[in-house]
């Protein structure tokens, strides 16, 4: 007996240790998290305050609180560059006066009405993008209203968000537009950060995608997907890669197989996108492989063998993207799926 009640007291100890460390972890990764204080513009709801009456005060409100940005969406966004002041006031009056506009700026307002939660994912990743990365610049986070044009995009080394891009894969707009399925799927909020933190990367390290054949991209997308993966480490695999959950389980089940399918057709080196462009871009389906197998699927691959490069090479992330001599890559990772 005595045996057993000094059992339970120990259990109690270890629980209350295990206890103490899960709260040490919890407000050690929200200090983390609130280490750095990322700057969020809503410029949509500036933007929409516009009619008639105030148009020049609120022109005016646009050029002084959002300074550069205000120039993007003119002259990128809303393509009005070359439009006169007084024309360009009134296409501002038309578009958030318009029916259709306003009802989708509504449903932004609505379902981003808090960004609470956005604000802190997005300062986590940037934060772990900041250690990574030391010498490389922090955004500010814009968000807007640009009619369905642009997601995301960067300028001036900050980053704007197009939220209309973002309602859901259920929404009636994408519909209305003509959007297909698979592309319709992506427009959810939960890929709002993936996307976010894939923008920022290609700012960067883009230009280190020194070739044009698939060995070459697969790789470089690969590195793409393993900061992410490091950069979101609470984001279910599947919504970092955005594919559906089966698409995931697909993958992960016939790595050796679409390896083999990549090899075995001549693919590996081959420089005619035409052939894989499904492999790297947003696609129903990769071309050539069964149905279940999603575009993009290059990523996944890529991914896989960044990872078992790491894994037998002594090299930290920033080097790691600096990287551009892809057979050496291949063949310093060892990559060979079996599974």
């Amino acid at each position: 007996m005595f045996a057993n009640v000094k059992e339970n007291f120990l259990i109690c100890q270890m629980n209350r240790i295990v206890f103490f460390l899960v709260i040490l972890v919890f407000f050690s990764c929200t200090s983390n998290r609130q280490k750095l204080d990322l700057k969020i513009n809503r410029f949509e709801h500036t933007l929409f305050l516009i009619n008639e009456s105030n148009i020049e005060v609120i022109s005016e409100e646009l050029v002084d609180s959002f300074g550069t940005f205000n120039e993007v969406f003119t002259s990128q966004i809303m393509q009005k560059g070359s439009l006169t002041n007084k024309q360009y006031l009134q296409e501002l009056i038309d578009f958030t006066q318009h029916k259709d506009m306003r009802e989708a700026y509504d449903s932004v307002d609505v379902l981003f009405a808090d960004f609470t939660a956005l604000e802190e994912e997005l300062e986590f990743a940037f934060w772990q993008f900041s250690n990574y990365f030391p010498s490389y610049p922090v955004p500010e986070i814009t968000t807007f209203f640009g009619g369905f044009n642009y997601g995301v995009v960067t300028y001036d080394d900050n980053i704007a968000i197009g939220l209309e891009n973002f309602l859901g894969e259920d929404s009636k707009y994408y519909q209305l537009l003509g959007s297909p399925n698979y592309l319709r799927f992506q427009k959810q909020k939960k890929f709002i950060v993936s996307n976010v933190m894939e923008v920022w990367l290609n700012e960067y390290f883009r230009q280190y995608l020194y070739g044009s054949d698939l060995l070459s991209q697969l790789i470089y997308k690969g590195k793409v997907m393993y900061c992410i993966d490091k950069m979101l480490p609470e984001i279910l695999i599947e919504d970092k890669f955005r594919f559906t959950n089966e698409q995931m389980n697909w993958v992960e089940e016939n790595e050796a197989s679409i390896w083999q399918h990549i090899v075995n057709k001549d693919l590996l080196f081959s420089n005619d996108e035409n052939k894989f462009r499904s492999f790297i871009d947003y696609a129903p389906f990769a071309k050539g492989m069964p149905l279940k197998a999603p575009g993009r699927v290059a990523y996944f691959i890529g991914y896989k063998m960044v990872n078992e490069y790491m894994n037998n090479n002594k090299i930290d992330i920033e080097d790691l993207m600096y990287l551009t001599d892809s057979r050496k890559f291949l063949k310093q990772s060892k990559y060979k799926p079996t599974k």
